[in-house]
């Protein structure tokens, strides 16, 4: 960390009186200078280091972030169908931002029903082996029957209109 050592004038400019401090740093010179890698660099590696030894869920905790629409692009509604005891709407992304970055894909989509409205927001993560499907569709309780508007939320609280779904029995 440097020292202020002391304040010297340094002239004036436009009438107004200037000075500048000289800082000298407390640490000797080391020869060989070591550089410290990005955080972005650090993350990258240690994604990958966990990945390798079979740590996929804690990648995905630690880099899950919802994302606006402006990332994902236009947002395509599928046929609704039933599986597993929930209704599964089928996501197409276009043209989104997150294709120009392969380590980032969708993971999970947040769903929330209110009345006749659906609002979702699609969740990226650091891509890991299998797990990516979920991110690519809405998973909606078995009950859900009904014509309903589909809204994106973004994170910062801003709805899109998607479209209209219409889920029968």
């Amino acid at each position: 960390m440097p020292i202020c050592i002391k304040s010297q004038p340094d002239g004036a400019i436009n009438g107004r009186a200037r000075s500048r401090l000289i800082f000298a740093s407390p640490m000797r010179r080391v020869p060989h200078r070591i550089s410290v890698l990005p955080w972005s660099v650090l993350l990258v590696l240690s994604t990958g280091v966990l990945t390798s030894i079979g740590c996929n869920s804690a990648v995905r905790s630690i880099t899950r972030e919802p994302q606006p629409l402006a990332y994902v692009g236009q947002v395509q509604l599928g046929e609704p169908t039933n599986e597993d005891g929930t209704v599964v709407v089928p996501l197409n992304y276009v043209d989104g931002q997150w294709l120009q970055n392969s380590a980032i894909v969708p993971i999970d989509v947040e769903t929330t029903i209110n009345d006749s409205e659906i609002e979702m927001t699609v969740v990226t993560s650091v891509a890991t082996e299998g797990g990516t499907e979920k991110g690519r569709r809405l998973i909606l309780p078995e009950d859900t029957t009904g014509e309903f508007e589909v809204y994106y939320r973004d994170p910062n609280g801003v709805r899109h209109q998607i479209g209209v779904v219409l889920i029968k029995k």
